[in-house]
């Protein structure tokens, strides 16, 4: 059980850290774009952080520039706790699919997370692999990542935000007897915004969970 907590640690804070920095608008700002996940130069988020360790604020923005790892495309952004510091991660898109790539060389992983399809239907799921080899610390790895619902609306910070997608990324282990659900990351996307809250979920109880604050879309496309 340690050994399996350590690995669901390690991936949370990889992916944690690969989206956030600095934003300026009030929630009730209108945007500029029509995507779910606005992947555009200068667009950043920021948000309130709560759970076992306390509370933070997290912000990230895309910083104007773009990395190419194995022919595919991903969005650099620079990231910053207002507690913990900064780190640099990698957004991507690519025929509608968006996801994260980041390494952290503590737990010494570099870890791709696939979690929005905008284009599915609610209950479409697919499964994608963590890493190039599947394996997470010697371990196999996989996570199941589901759209379960579109078109909702959501409060956060007491704002309403509209034409929502809501998605689930479920991080799962082998150990010999087949795979095994070790976290759960609840994502809420809204169209034109982003990431508006997400949160882990460890054996049923949220570990972690994150609310938008503010956020600034920008229309210069990358």
């Amino acid at each position: 059980m340690n050994k399996t907590f350590t690995l669901i640690l390690a991936f949370a804070a990889i992916f944690i850290s690969s989206c956030k920095k600095d934003s300026k608008n009030d929630p009730a700002s209108n945007s500029t774009n029509s995507d779910y996940f606005p992947l555009t130069a200068n667009s950043a988020w920021k948000y309130l952080v709560t759970g076992a360790g306390g509370s933070d604020t997290l912000t990230v923005k895309l910083i104007g520039a773009a990395t190419i790892i194995e022919g595919k495309t991903y969005y650099n952004t620079n990231s910053m706790y207002q507690k913990m510091g900064g780190s640099v991660g990698y957004f991507f898109r690519q025929n509608h699919l968006y996801g994260s790539n980041s390494s952290n060389a503590t737990a010494g992983l570099t870890i791709e997370f696939e979690f929005l399809n905008d284009t599915t239907a609610a209950g479409h799921s697919w499964i994608s692999l963590p890493t190039v080899n599947g394996l997470v610390n010697s371990v196999p790895a996989r996570t199941v990542n589901t759209i379960k619902e579109v078109n909702i609306s959501k409060t956060v910070g007491g704002k309403i935000f509209t034409n929502v997608i809501h998605a689930e990324v479920d991080l799962q282990y082998n150990y010999g007897g087949g795979y095994e659900s070790s976290a759960v990351y609840e994502f809420y996307f809204a169209k034109g915004v982003g990431m508006i809250e997400n949160s882990t979920i460890i054996s049923g109880n949220i570990y972690e969970k994150e609310r938008i604050i503010s956020y600034d879309i920008s229309p210069i496309l990358m």
